[in-house]
């Protein structure tokens, strides 16, 4: 009969187990404090203490930092420019990724195929020929437009996303509702919806993180200062002869804030679509 584990075996995996996971916390919590830290210092205390908690309070840096970058009008079209792009991609990705699940039509595969690859292929190729269109329709300086071309770029992945959730459904579910005479629209909206809330926070999350820090597409596109977004603000802290750490982490925090808030208010559906979107390929 084979021994089991000893007792100082055990302890000694829970302790490695443990000091892994505090190692891993320290890492992940460590650098939102030394923003946080920084964003309290002075400038000279920033040159001088780099990785420590400030000597002193300075919660004038955030009232600085919100002057300085212009944070009132950058935050009323970050807003707008993201919750534009999401109403977009959830209302279109969804009955998208429904169609590729669950119809049957010519050149599905197909489809999926060029939605896969449309994922492989970096923002930066694109730029000439993407300047050139948002020039030549108009949305060059256009919150809208942005927004617009924000969606049309997260589009594939969030697609891809929920074709995943669709797969773990059973056909059935959508049988016994067509049986009793709902409609296609009918069994997405009363049926399928509910089911992959997980999967729709999942888009949510990733399309949020990733509009409302994108530096690229809104120095490409957004060339007015009256319709700038937030990260366009933040090159306003390194000057020609000097940068200004102590207001760039007070800014930071402050971008950072609607991230945290949102990922708080949606964890227990982001961590599920995390766990259940990816059962079948």
């Amino acid at each position: 009969m084979a021994r089991g584990i000893s007792p100082t075996r055990r302890v000694v995996g829970a302790l490695s187990t443990y000091a892994i996971l505090l190692l891993v916390v320290a890492q992940t919590i460590y650098p939102l404090l030394w923003v946080l830290f920084g964003s309290l210092k002075s400038k000279s205390e920033m040159l001088n203490n780099i990785w420590g908690p400030p000597l002193s309070i300075h919660l004038e840096n955030y009232t600085q930092a919100w002057k300085t970058a212009g944070m009132a009008s950058r935050i009323t079209n970050s807003v707008v420019v993201t919750a534009c792009a999401l109403a977009l991609v959830v209302l279109i990705a969804t009955p998208c990724a429904y169609a590729i699940t669950r119809l049957r039509f010519p050149g599905r595969n197909a489809l999926l195929a060029l939605i896969v690859a449309s994922m492989l292929v970096p923002p930066q190729v694109m730029t000439i020929p993407l300047f050139t269109v948002a020039s030549d329709l108009g949305l060059i300086n256009s919150r809208l437009g942005v927004a617009l071309i924000y969606a049309a770029a997260i589009m594939p992945l969030s697609v891809f996303i929920l074709r995943g959730f669709l797969l773990t459904l059973p056909v059935e579910l959508e049988d016994a509702a067509r049986m009793d005479g709902a409609s296609r629209l009918n069994v997405l909206l009363l049926i399928m919806l509910p089911l992959i809330r997980p999967g729709i926070a999942l888009v949510t999350i990733f399309a949020f993180i990733e509009i409302w820090n994108d530096f690229f597409l809104a120095f490409l596109l957004l060339r007015d200062p009256a319709v700038q977004t937030i990260p366009l603000g933040l090159v306003s802290f390194f000057q020609q002869y000097d940068s200004l750490w102590n207001l760039y982490f007070a800014a930071l925090m402050i971008t950072t804030l609607p991230v945290i808030i949102l990922f708080t208010l949606m964890q227990r559906q982001f961590v599920a679509g995390l766990t259940a979107g990816a059962v079948k390929a």
